[in-house]
């Protein structure tokens, strides 16, 4: 006990202050049945209405089913599976885009590859002999040689 004793006079007998200093109990005869310890039960405390502790035996609290333990990790930390799972998530995320976008670079292509094809035969078709008003038809090739000082020389040819 850490606190201090409060003030005695001289004259007065010191008592024990661990031991229980309850007159009123002695005077009071003992009636009843006797309880021991051993038959009641283990007792539990717990909160009470008014802010205190009341003793409950336990047969008498209520049950409540508690889960099961869970049982011991066997392998890698959650945290770190989930971690990984979305590394491999979004790698995997990135070679989907990546085969995603070499398809639509083959379908665009290949459009494109149409729509020229289509304009080359309509211009062949234009083109053709009879379809125009008359006269005949020319390829004229201009060739351009630069050489130095400024000098060049220019063929231009009809077939």
């Amino acid at each position: 006990m850490n606190a201090p004793l409060p003030y005695r006079p001289p004259g007065e007998p010191v008592t024990d202050p661990l031991t229980l200093n309850t007159p009123g109990l002695a005077e009071q005869p003992l009636s009843g049945a006797v309880e021991l310890a051993a038959d009641r039960g283990p007792v539990v405390y717990v909160p009470g209405a008014h802010g205190g502790f009341v003793a409950v035996r336990r047969e008498d609290l209520p049950t409540i089913h508690t889960p099961a333990p869970a049982p011991a990790q066997s392998g890698l930390d959650p945290h770190a599976q989930r971690l990984a799972a979305k590394g491999v998530l979004s790698a995997g995320a990135g070679v989907g885009a990546y085969f995603a976008a070499g398809a639509v670079a083959i379908v665009v292509d290949s459009l494109v590859q149409a729509l020229i094809a289509a304009a080359v035969a309509a211009g062949v078709a234009l083109a053709a002999p009879g379809r125009r008003g008359g006269g005949d038809t020319y390829i004229t090739h201009h060739h351009v040689t630069n050489r130095w000082w400024g000098k060049s020389s220019t063929t231009i040819r009809n077939r």
